[in-house]
């Protein structure tokens, strides 16, 4: 098991996250907003865990308490400047989700499809709705329970404006090799991700999609085995090529 240690207090991961985000850069601002982000929490080989997950399955959606594994050994800063380009300027941490906090721990709502209690060296417990870099390691899993979880009339804070999404089109070339890849829901995956924008907050707010200063400025993240291309084009998004890392 891999020992995790926050603030003198020592706590052992009961498994990883493996995910297509191989980078910080393209990983969901939040879980279950990009649906046909699938992800695979591959649990120790702990013979308790098989009894430890019974009636699990007849849940939807759990709850993933995560450790931000990149961000461990940081100093975190009180004030930090949200992901979001209409954040009212710096926000406290305690009133964000940024990963640099006292504890880096994370807490995360993902839907979850299956478990398979016969995989090899370790239960494996499939979920959507993922925002984790791969190879993250978790500290616990809890059901969602829909008559307390969800809350109707609570405020939104800051928060509460709406996120543009912008069309994306992908190149012949792009479809080529897309339609090579094993992985199911690809080009839906890609598309989900580059219609929210996911570069960091620097580069949204001075080269804005919107802007056609912008045009053809050119961008890349890694997913899975290969990078993605892509550049702003007619004030949306377009998919140049995919290379394999």
């Amino acid at each position: 098991m891999k020992k995790v240690e926050t603030n003198q207090q020592k706590y052992e991961s009961i498994g990883v996250i493996h995910t297509p985000f191989k980078e910080k850069f393209g990983v969901p601002r939040q879980s279950l907003m990009i649906k046909d982000a699938y992800g695979v929490l591959k649990l120790n080989a702990d013979p308790k865990f098989r009894d430890a997950l019974r009636y699990l399955e007849d849940f939807s959606h759990l709850w993933v308490v995560f450790v931000f594994h990149e961000h461990v050994s940081q100093d975190w800063n009180p004030l930090i400047t949200p992901p979001r380009i209409d954040a009212p300027g710096k926000v406290g941490v305690f009133a964000s989700r940024s990963p640099h906090r006292p504890n880096p721990i994370g807490l995360s709502a993902v839907k979850l499809e299956r478990i398979d209690f016969e995989a090899r060296n370790g239960i494996e417990i499939h979920l959507s709705g993922v925002d984790f870099l791969d190879e993250t390691p978790v500290l616990d899993i809890k059901p969602y329970l829909p008559y307390v979880d969800c809350i109707p009339n609570a405020k939104g804070g800051w928060t509460e404006t709406k996120i543009p999404t912008y069309a994306v089109q992908f190149s012949e070339m792009a479809l080529k090799q897309i339609g090579s890849h094993p992985t199911h829901h690809l080009k839906e995956l890609i598309e989900q991700m580059l219609s929210l924008d996911p570069r960091p907050t620097s580069q949204r707010r001075t080269m804005p999609i919107e802007d056609p200063q912008s045009e053809g400025r050119q961008f890349a993240f890694r997913m899975l085995d290969f990078d993605v291309k892509w550049s702003i084009q007619n004030f949306g998004v377009f998919v140049d090529r995919i290379m394999p890392v």
